[in-house]
């Protein structure tokens, strides 16, 4: 358990700030009516491609530095299989309207919703418990975790806040669902500063596993969003899902 006060200060603070910035872009957003309906679209095939980014630049590459590939292989597919299954627990219980099958048989956004939240809840609270191991480790490794994370977190997020509005969420309701989430990454933090450097045995497990996640989600948005993908106004827009991987993999080199 970590004792020092100024580092439970310095990690609470830099993981609310990290919380934070996404929630004010998701505010801001949400307040122009006209904008996030026209954005909509894009900003779920960026999520898309930031999710791919995040798993194969930020937390495999962070995974097999503490554990060997086999071992993180292994997580990652039961990552994969465990949001699998739980969109089949999902589809199981809810029953479309007749008008509504052709697009359940698709996997619409109302399918999406809750394993994206379920995915960034987890993510977040990993990201919180990274930044905290980070301040134990040197403060100023602590900040910077906390600025790069913050800068990644940005496209995901829209992406959750665009999955949950698109499923007929209503913008302020999709902003407490980010906000509820982002509450997580403190309950992370705090977590990783009470137990302390076994902090890292339980990120070992996690973070693979997280990733598993983020590949299955980014897979099922691509299934649902396909005609957007490769059809519309003459653009190819599979260029948002692109933009979305690169803009990670370069936040993630300089995490």
């Amino acid at each position: 358990m970590t004792n020092d006060r100024s580092i439970w200060g310095a990690s609470l603070l830099a993981v609310g700030i990290a919380s934070l910035l996404p929630l004010l872009a998701t505010w801001w957003l949400a307040t122009r009516p006209a904008m996030t309906t026209a954005l909509l679209p894009r900003l779920i095939l960026v999520a898309s491609g930031a999710l791919v980014g995040a798993a194969c630049f930020h937390l495999i590459p962070d995974a097999l530095v503490a554990g060997s590939a086999l071992h993180v292989g292994g997580l990652v597919v039961l990552g994969v299989l465990s949001l699998a299954a739980l969109e089949r627990v999902i589809h199981s219980l809810e029953r479309p309207s007749a008008a509504e099958r052709p697009h359940a048989a698709h996997g619409h956004a109302g399918h999406l919703m809750p394993l994206g939240i379920a995915s960034d809840a987890l993510h977040n609270t990993i990201d919180g418990a990274l930044i905290a191991t980070a301040f134990v480790a040197n403060p100023s490794l602590g900040m910077f975790a906390g600025a790069a994370i913050a800068l990644h977190e940005l496209p995901r997020e829209l992406g959750t806040f665009a999955l949950c509005v698109e499923a007929g969420m209503s913008p302020k309701r999709a902003i407490l669902v980010n906000a509820g989430t982002g509450v997580l990454a403190l309950l992370g933090a705090s977590l990783a500063l009470l137990v302390g450097t076994g902090a890292q045995r339980f990120g070992v497990m996690l973070v693979p596993f997280a990733a598993g996640n983020f590949l299955y989600l980014a897979g099922a948005i691509l299934v649902a969003q396909r005609g957007r993908v490769w059809v519309g106004d003459g653009r190819l827009r599979a260029w948002y899902v692109v933009a979305g991987i690169a803009v990670t993999a370069l936040l993630a080199g300089r995490h």
